[in-house]
Order: structure tokens, then C-alpha cells, then sequence
């Protein structure tokens, strides 16, 4: 399966290329001028206070929501991977933390994002809701994996990072990799488009934010919609988080025993809650 949609997307890359690579050229152009400029400095700035809160002994349940949340994606995976590797969490939190860990950045959500709506106040909203439908994802995980047996041991992960590895030389790589899953699925979703017409405009936008979620963002600040539906459906698609960010959290949560079906069924949980949130929160102040 995954063969053949790479080999249709390769497909559709040779038969339009100036589809795919303005597609490809938006994408770093989201990224490049909006997305590092305010989350390369805030991702190194919660590095530095990651590697020195392991050093004072802080329970590592808080930290890691802590951490989590302020780093966003996939800094918490890394996060919630460092302290599974301690042998300080068991197998019941690791679940939980893998239902918070699809946040996006704070600082995207407040920064770049009121780049694209012009309204700081419905940007603070969105974060109100993103951390209503992570807390309703958390607390989902929790009652299920109520009466588990704790895991035991330490777990050995490929991504575990020693506290003393140099914050910005991280925060570089992790700003690379955004950067990366950006372009990619963008490209992605304009080949869609490009295969299916009728996903131009808002389907395509709702499309491009499941698969990614910074591009998907600015494609539905960019489509015909309300300004109300709009920031449902940012808070939708923040909380779902896209697949882009699924993956790249699967790569430190996937040795700790959590597959790609759970963290989807994580994600859906937080769209469908913080859009519900956004909803009564502006039917109630706006």
C-alpha cells in the first residue's frame, strides 16, 4: 500500500511538477519566515530549562507535561522518551503523556498563527481549547489503563538524549525536521488536489491541515469560511495535530510500546474536544 501511494505521488510529481514545487516553494516559505523565526528561539529556551530541571530530582509526571507542553511536538515524545529511558515513569503515565503529547507549541499558536488570523484574542482561545482537548486525551488514556501492571525496568530508546547534548544544536536538528515533514506533506496534499479537483478550496485545506498541520493552518486561514468556522476548524485541526506530527512523535514513542493507531485515536479525541471548546468559548465571549 505504502508502495504504490509513493509511486502515485512520484506520478503526480513528474507529470506536474510546477504543481508540486510551488506547493514545495509555499511550504518553506511558511516555514522559513514564519515558523522559525518564533519557534527555533522558544524551542531552545525550553531545552535549556529541560536539562537542568533533570538534575533536580522534579517528579518526572509533571516535567514531562511540563516539557511537553511548552516544546510541543515532538520535543514532549523526546521528553516523555528521556524520562521512560530513567525508569521513572510506568507504562499506565507513558500512555497518558502519548495522548498529551500531540500539543503544538504555545508559541506557534499565539505567534505565528495570529500572523495569519489578525485576532489575538481567538489565538488565545485556540490555546484554550488545544489544552482542553489534550486534557481530555490525557484523562481518556488514564481511565483505560486503569488497573495496569506498571512497567518495570528501564526502556532503551535510539533517540534518548543525554542531559548534557548542546540545546541549540537539537533545537536545529528538531527545527529541520519541521521544516522537512512541512514541505512533504504539503507536497503531498497538493498532489491530491491535483488528482481529485473537488478537494480545492476548503476540502483541500481541511485535507492539507490532517496530513500537516502548520500549512493546513494558513490553507484554512486562506479558504472561504467564516471567521467563526475558521477558528473551529483550526481548533480541529490543532488538535488532531496531522499526521506529519503523529510521525514524528511515533519515532521516540514507539519503543515505550505505543503504536500509530493509538496516537490517531488520541489525536481525533483532542480534535473533536477542542473543537467543541472553541465552539462554546465563542458562543460565550465573542
Amino acid at each position: 500500500m505504502i508502495i504504490a501511494l509513493c509511486t502515485l505521488m512520484i506520478g503526480v510529481m513528474l507529470s506536474l511538477p510546477e504543481v508540486t514545487g510551488s506547493a514545495a516553494r509555499e511550504a518553506l516559505r511558511i516555514w522559513g519566515l514564519d515558523v522559525v523565526p518564533s519557534l527555533f528561539p522558544y524551542m531552545v529556551f525550553c531545552r535549556l530549562i529541560a536539562s537542568r530541571l533533570q538534575r533536580t530530582g522534579l517528579p518526572a509526571m509533571p516535567a514531562a507535561i511540563g516539557l511537553g507542553t511548552l516544546g510541543g511536538s515532538p520535543s514532549g515524545a523526546a521528553v516523555v522518551s528521556v524520562y521512560a529511558c530513567m525508569g521513572t515513569l510506568t507504562r499506565r503515565q507513558v500512555t497518558m503523556l502519548a495522548a498529551w503529547t500531540g500539543t503544538i507549541s504555545p508559541m506557534f499558536l499565539l505567534s505565528t498563527a495570529n500572523t495569519w488570523v489578525q485576532n489575538a484574542r481567538v489565538c488565545r482561545l485556540l490555546l484554550i481549547s488545544h489544552l482542553a482537548g489534550a486534557a481530555a486525551a490525557m484523562a481518556v488514556a488514564g481511565l483505560i489503563t486503569r488497573g495496569e501492571q506498571p512497567a518495570t525496568g528501564h526502556v532503551q530508546t535510539p533517540h534518548s538524549t543525554p542531559p548534557s547534548a548542546n540545546p541549540i544544536a537539537m533545537s536545529v536538528e528538531s527545527i529541520l525536521n519541521v521544516g522537512g515533514c512541512i514541505v512533504f506533506f504539503s507536497v503531498m496534499a497538493a498532489g491530491c488536489c491535483a488528482l481529485l479537483p473537488w478537494l480545492h478550496g476548503a476540502p483541500g485545506a481541511v485535507l492539507h491541515a490532517a496530513l500537516e498541520v502548520s500549512g493546513g493552518l494558513h490553507a484554512l486561514c486562506s479558504a472561504s469560511l467564516s471567521p467563526n468556522v475558521t477558528a473551529v476548524a483550526m481548533a480541529a485541526a490543532s488538535g488532531f495535530s496531522s499526521l506529519s506530527i503523529l510521525t514524528q512523535n511515533l519515532l521516540f514513542l514507539r519503543p515505550l510500546g505505543i503504536h500509530m493507531p493509538q496516537l490517531v485515536a488520541f489525536g481525533l479525541l483532542r480534535a473533536v474536544v477542542a473543537a467543541a471548546v472553541m465552539q462554546l468559548l465563542l458562543l460565550l465571549l465573542l
